[in-house]
């Protein structure tokens, strides 16, 4: 068997992988869907996102030059979804934080004020959920599921998935390295804000290359891993001084809760200090995810010269 032969088959093994994967992922999505209408635990909300993401990332494997109109469809339920599901999912994060600060306080006054803030956030969770299903409702699950699975289907069978994933992944390790870069210049929220996003693409189509079968990608998934942790969990306390510092903004909250607005302003100041000091080292854990870049793609580069 020839070189071009093996390569070809190579290719058509890893496609056909590829068109699974994108299959398990639609049916994992679109079964989501439902179960967040009749449900509102967190975790369902979560998954959704989730899987809406890496369905996403696989349909632009599967198509990564042209984007006929199913595409642009398929691929912007996907991201109404997400969106409208975003504040219910920042909520459920913060609430899961204060939770853990009330149980960990050990002055009373803590602990009320936590309380209280806590119990204003949980009154916001279902009319926020209601929304969200509203909005998600207004969408045709058997019309969307039809389109993605076409789009699937129509994969052009001489393309090499892997070459596409790989271009697609230097793209967005591309855009990540210049996210990084701002991020170091001015390390404020707009800017890490973005690195944060821009590893969340990378990850899914390192990760989605992983499930391929490249093995080597491994150090880099966990990497970019470690990195979005500790980028998600700066975030939630950004979106969790703006909550607290809207319970304190109440008119006549000030005036009526002296007491509590002083300890909740001093838990400001704590959270404001534990992010300035976890900046330093998220942008140390992302000086490892771009080494382990270069890793992978110098052995990339090898394999290819063999």
């Amino acid at each position: 068997m020839n070189k071009s032969a093996t390569t070809s088959g190579a290719a058509l093994s890893k496609q056909k992988k590829l068109l699974t994967l994108a299959r398990k992922r639609l049916q994992r999505f679109a079964s989501l869907m439902p179960k967040l209408l009749v449900s509102d635990d967190p975790e369902t909300v979560h998954d959704l996102r989730v899987w809406s993401r890496r369905l996403q990332q696989a349909l632009r494997v599967i198509h990564p030059a042209s984007k006929p109109p199913k595409s642009k469809k398929v691929a912007r339920v996907l991201r109404q979804v997400r969106r409208a599901l975003g504040p219910c999912r920042n909520l459920d994060v913060n609430l899961d934080l204060i939770k853990e600060k009330h149980q960990h306080a050990s002055a009373a006054a803590v602990q009320r004020a936590w309380g209280s803030v806590r119990a204003k956030l949980e009154a916001k969770r279902s009319p926020l959920v209601e929304r969200a299903r509203r909005e998600i409702a207004r969408h045709d699950l058997f019309s969307f599921i039809a389109r993605a699975q076409a789009l699937i289907e129509a994969t052009d069978r001489d393309t090499d998935p892997l070459e596409s994933l790989e271009i697609a992944i230097a793209k967005s390790m591309k855009a990540w390295q210049g996210a990084l870069a701002s991020a170091t210049e001015q390390r404020d929220e707009t800017h890490l804000h973005r690195l944060r996003i821009a590893g969340k693409h990378l990850r899914y189509r390192v990760e989605l290359l992983a499930e391929l079968g490249d093995n080597e990608t491994k150090p880099l998934v966990e990497a970019l891993k470690e990195l979005q942790n500790a980028l998600g969990a700066w975030h939630d306390r950004c979106v969790l001084l703006r909550y607290v510092a809207e319970f304190i903004g109440r008119p006549k909250f000030l005036a009526d809760h002296s007491d509590m607005a002083r300890t909740l302003l001093a838990e400001m100041e704590k959270e404001k200090l534990r992010n300035t000091t976890a900046i330093d080292h998220l942008l140390t854990d992302a000086v490892k995810a771009r080494h382990s870049w270069a890793r992978w793609n110098q052995i990339t580069q090898e394999g290819r010269a063999k």
